[in-house]
This record gives C-alpha cells, structure tokens and sequence, in this order.
C-alpha cells in the first residue's frame, strides 16, 4: 500500500474514532448539562484544561518523535518511554502540590479535589505514549480507533449511569479516568512492544532537541486556546465559564470528528516524505480538501448555533447558543494553521511551530483582557477574530521555508470559503423570516439541509473548476471501497 493509500485508509479510520468518541462523549455531556447547573460545569471545565496541558507536558512531544524517527529502533524507543515516565511524574507531583493548592485559592476550592483525582491520567498517558507513537509510525490507525470506540462506550455508559444515580459532576471525572485506563490498556496491549532496560544519553539529547520546541509549542498553542476559558473562569466566575464550555463544547466534537483524524495522521504521512518541495505540493493538496469539507460544516454550525444548543441543552443555556456562533465564525483559518503547523513540524521546522504558537497566546491574552469587560459573546467573537490575525504569521513561515506566496494558499482557501460565507449569510436570512415560528427541531431540520443545497450548488456553478479539482484529489487519496462512490458523486454532479 503507498503512501496516498495509507493516508487515505488511516484518516478514514480515525474518522470513524473521532466520531464515536466525539458523539459518546457529547451525549453524556448534554446528560450531565440537563442535570448540572452553570457553576458545576465550570468546576469540572477548569480542571480540565488543566489536566489536557498537563498531559501535552508529558508527551513533550516524544511521541512525534518516535513517529519521526527514520527507523525503529529499540534503544531510542525506550530512552523515549523513560523520558515519559519521568514527565508523568513531575507532571503529576507539581499539579499535586502546587497547581491544586492556587486552583483552590484564586478560583474555586470544590475543584481542587476534581484535579487531584484526574492527576492519575498523567501516569497513564506517559505508559502509553510511546506505545502510541509505534502504532502510528506502522500506520496502524485501525486498532487507535477501534481502541478509541471501545473506551468511548464502556466509559460513557459508566458515566451516563453514574449521572442518573446522583454523582453529578463525578459521573463525568470517573467516565475521563476509566475512558482513558482502557485506551493505555488496549495501546499497550496491541503495540507488542516492551521497553527494554537501555537507556541513551546520545539520544535523549537527540529527542528532546526536536521534541521540547514542539512540546513548547503545542503547550503554549493548548494554553493559548484555552487562556479565554481561563480567564472567563478566574475573573467572571465559574458559572460564566460553564455557559462558555456549553457553547464551545459543540465545536470541540465537530473539531474531533472533522480535524482530529487528519491532524492524527498527516504527520505519518508528510514525515516519510523527503523532498522539502512535495511536501509542500502534498500539504497544499491537503489544505484544499480540508477547506472544502471543513469550512461548510462550521460556517453552518454558526448559523444553527442558538437553535442547536436550546434544542441539546435546554432554555437554560440559551446564551451558550451565541457563544457558539461567535466561536465558530473562527474556526476557518484554524484549519489552514493546523495544516502549515503539521508540515512544519514534518519538515523538523518546530521551533517556528513553537514560535507560532507563541504569537497565538500573546494575541489571545491580549483579546480577552480587552474583551472579558464587554460579556461572554464579544470575548468569544475576539478570539475568532484572532485567528484570522495570527493566520498572517502562520503564512508567512510556510512562505520561508517552502517559498509559497500568501496568495497561493488563499486562492485554494477561496473557493470554500466564499461559498461558506455566501451559506452563512442566506441561512441567516432564512431564519429571520421563515423558521422563527417553527418547533426547534423543524428549524434545526430545514436550515441544515438548505445551508448543504446552497454550498453545494455555490462550488457547483460559481467554483466549478475548483472543485473538480477537489473531487479529483479526493478521490486519489480516498480508501479504494470509497473511490467507486466518489466516482459516481463526481458523475452525478457533472464534473467529470
């Protein structure tokens, strides 16, 4: 199998994860929101950004390494699982004893408890990084989503018994703890491979010289994600935090089945590349295809927003609806940024990821403090608006290291976007004059399937040759069971 092939199968598969994972575990959050108010959402929310840093540390990006690595080897590999171990431990003595304590001081003491709990992940991510990182490398992405499936039901049947049995926000601390025991069990199990009692010094500093500016990197780029719901939290209180999380938590699990499979597997794939030239062409190749699917999806999600999140959550979260559509209108040049970031990475550029990644927390922390004092819905706006700005950076460095001009990138963004826009703004005006009197469910109905109509005949008739080329590439990279489907879509809209 080639390396399109491998691509196109892996992503499939771990599409196929995100989305059970991502709808187990959205299902059990609209239970726990039915029964937990604002503030108890926002205690558990806080503790989990905390532990979702805390586990980026433990990585420190040693599992890229170990998929990056030319060949497996095993001294390099168990060097890579002791610098884990030793992570894990840090990791979880300083949550522990020092993270913990000033959560209890400066936000809200009923989290702390939470924290010291969840602390156990970090032990368990560390065991398997690894184990993970050979998986990937070997392309065996079907095991990590069957995996991943497995985790998702078990524990979310666990939590969605405790939510009824009254443990409230336990219910969802003790579904994280068992969700992620059974993935560490299954990784390790499958991966067949066990450290040996090898440890090099040589390659400790080989690792950690690519792996800390991509662990910084991807620390500051979690911290800068997640500094507004910080700072919501800290400054206008755990209720205020929680309809933030309700509102982003849509986006979250539309990002996890969308973004996540190909974010997963696109380092594999650009890694075993060697000219700096193809990789480029090959991310480019990406880049389009992921806007054409993405931008629809989450241009529509903001135009659904308010009658999506009263339909899942209830009347009571009703402001987490404008929260999601101001937070959505940002995810665009995400996509873009994640795709130039894995290249980067691919291309052992990590110092301009971790570079970018400090741009994005400076201009987030700058947002939020500006925009905390005018409510939850502008500071969710300005963090969209970040992301259009810090794009500009991200542009940049892919035109350094590969020679692509700005408007290279933005012509295959175009087509996608322009039409998302055009979706975005007629969806508008059909729920301002046809669907206000409508039930929820009919409104949610009719402006989805109009909001698919109107993108799909807005590439058809304003971008038909780009698009063409978009099925063409798609179908390339698509799983073989898939190609006779694409082809017969590509027949059925006329753009053979």
């Amino acid at each position: 199998m080639n390396l399109k092939q491998n691509l196109g199968k892996s992503t499939a598969w771990m599409s196929l994860a995100a989305t059970g994972n991502s709808l187990i575990s959205f299902i059990i959050f609209i239970v726990l929101s039915r029964i937990l108010d604002a503030a108890d959402i926002g205690l558990v929310a806080f503790a989990l950004i905390v532990v979702e840093i805390g586990k980026l540390i433990v990585n420190a990006g040693i599992s890229q390494a170990v998929v990056q690595h030319s060949a497996w080897d095993n001294t390099y590999a168990s060097t890579c699982f002791y610098l884990n171990i030793g992570f894990s431990v840090i990791v979880t003595f300083v949550t522990m004893f020092i993270v913990t304590p000033l959560i209890a001081s400066y936000y809200e003491a009923q989290a702390a408890p939470i924290l010291k709990i969840l602390s156990i992940i970090f032990f368990l991510e560390g065991l398997k990084a690894v184990h993970e990182g050979k998986l990937k490398r070997e392309f065996s992405f079907k095991v990590i989503a069957l995996r991943t499936i497995v985790g998702s039901l078990a524990s979310g049947a666990l939590g969605i018994y405790l939510a009824f049995k009254g443990f409230g926000v336990w219910a969802l601390v003790w579904q994280q703890i068992v969700c992620q025991l059974l993935i560490s069990y299954i990784t390790i199990s499958t991966a067949k491979w066990t450290p040996s009692f090898s440890y090099s010094g040589d390659y400790a500093q080989q690792i950690l010289k690519f792996s800390t500016p991509l662990a910084g990197a991807q620390i500051i780029g979690s911290i800068g994600a997640k500094i507004f719901e910080m700072l919501v939290g800290i400054l206008m209180g755990a209720a205020a935090l929680g309809f933030f999380r309700v509102g982003g938590r849509a986006l979250y699990i539309l990002q996890d089945i969308v973004l996540k499979p190909l974010e997963t597997t696109i380092l594999s794939a650009l890694s075993r590349i060697d000219q700096p030239q193809q990789q480029a062409l090959s991310s480019i190749r990406i880049i389009r295809m992921n806007c054409y699917i993405t931008f629809p999806i989450f241009f529509g999600a903001a135009a659904i927003g308010q009658e999506f999140i009263t339909f899942a959550f209830g009347e009571k979260w009703a402001i987490s609806g404008q929260v999601m559509t101001a937070l959505a209108i940002g995810i665009a040049p995400h996509v873009i940024s994640q795709q130039i970031n894995a290249v980067l990475t691919a291309s052992k550029n990590s110092h301009l990821v971790m570079l970018l990644a400090i741009i994005t927390f400076i201009g987030n922390c700058i947002c939020c403090v500006i925009a905390i004092p005018f409510g939850l819905i502008v500071t969710a706006l300005a963090f969209s608006l970040r992301s259009y700005g810090t794009l500009f950076f991200s542009l940049h460095f892919f035109k350094r290291v590969y020679g692509f001009g700005f408007l290279a990138i933005l012509k295959i963004a175009a087509p996608s976007f322009i039409s998302s826009a055009m979706m975005f703004t007629a969806l508008y005006a059909i729920k301002l004059f046809l669907t206000n009197q409508l039930p929820t469910i009919v409104a949610l109905i009719i402006l989805c399937f109009s909001g698919g109509l109107i993108y799909a005949l807005c590439i058809r008739l304003i971008f038909k040759q780009e698009t063409k080329i978009f099925i063409v590439e798609t179908i390339d990279l698509a799983p073989a069971k898939l190609k006779p489907a694409l082809g017969n879509l590509q027949r059925l809209i006329r753009l053979t």
